[in-house]
């Protein structure tokens, strides 16, 4: 099980969206790039410039300018535990017989009001 920091900072959902999608793209493509975050987020890539300058801030992503976004060690960590909540929540919803396209919206709504602990 991923154990949650309770020195983390408290997020919005935005932020938590943006996260999330960091760890999957350097997951499955090796790399995170504000394109390829706004091509998921279907965002313009200005606006994910300025919500990355935020996250950066936070200090859960660092980046170079025109260059590859890294998650910190916090980051990462934020992105499995949102990522844990959301697959235990799908799964739960599962058990309880709701279809998977529906179980996977709502358990996507639901780890955003989650606590952390």
């Amino acid at each position: 099980m991923i154990e949650i920091n309770e020195d983390l900072p408290k997020l919005t959902k935005s932020t938590e969206d943006y996260i999330e999608v960091m760890y999957n793209l350097k997951k499955v493509k090796g790399t995170i790039r504000v394109t390829d975050i706004a091509e998921k987020l279907d965002f313009k890539p200005s606006s994910v410039v300025e919500a990355v300058n935020k996250i950066s801030k936070l200090k859960l992503v660092s980046k170079e300018k025109y260059g590859e976004i890294k998650l910190t060690e916090m980051g990462i960590q934020i992105a499995e535990g949102i990522i844990h909540k959301h697959n235990t929540l799908k799964k739960f919803l599962d058990v309880l017989g709701v279809d998977d396209k529906t179980a996977e919206e709502e358990a996507c709504a639901m780890e955003h009001i989650l606590s952390n602990s």
